[in-house]
């Protein structure tokens, strides 16, 4: 059997106990079901919030991109000297530094895309440039393919979190692309 839930007039110094069956004039208009079972209903516990799991799929998955694919990348792209770019490529790793001025520094349902400085998508098209540059490649490669990681593990977070999906800023950057794009627009 469920406790009973009481609300603060019942328990409120000097209140005036009505007897059984007999309704004041305030209550006149209801019946005496409605206003007791205003005061039965259980309240709806609150959702927890799910704690953030060290070993789940998500974790591995991403993690793994970050430290193990790169190794990879290295043997494909950069074969005579795969183990310094696999360092560097790990190297690129320090650009998740701007996550220090974020409050709270980590936020697991928080996407990292477009929310940090060296994450937003203003710099996206300088990583792109160091492209061109040989001296730099094996950095823009390393720098790109983690913001790739970055994204994954934001679109399998929306899975989990419409409402992360709808505050992030890859939900308002894909609503600024659809704007001109839309028929209204061309109308």
């Amino acid at each position: 059997m469920r406790p009973r839930v009481v609300g603060t007039r019942d328990h409120a110094p000097g209140a005036k106990q009505e007897p059984a069956g007999k309704l004041s004039s305030r209550y006149a208009k209801a019946i005496a079901h409605d206003t007791t079972a205003r005061f039965t209903q259980p309240t709806a516990p609150r959702q927890p919030r799910k704690p953030f799991k060290l070993f789940s799929a998500q974790t591995l998955v991403h993690y793994s991109l970050h430290f193990a694919f790169p190794a990879v990348l290295a043997l494909v792209f950069f074969p005579l000297m795969w183990q310094t770019a696999y360092l560097i490529m790990v190297a690129t790793m320090l650009i998740d530094l701007d996550h220090l001025l974020a409050k709270p520094i980590f936020e697991p349902r928080r996407c990292s895309i477009g929310y940090h400085p060296l994450h937003s998508f203003y710099v996206l098209p300088v990583y792109v440039l160091l492209l061109l540059l040989p001296a730099t490649q094996i950095v823009a490669v390393g720098i790109l393919f983690h913001l790739l990681t970055d994204t994954v593990d934001c679109l399998w977070s929306f899975r989990h979190c419409h409402e992360c999906y709808l505050n992030s800023r890859i939900y308002a950057l894909r609503n600024w692309l659809r704007k001109p794009l839309s028929r209204e627009g061309i109308d």
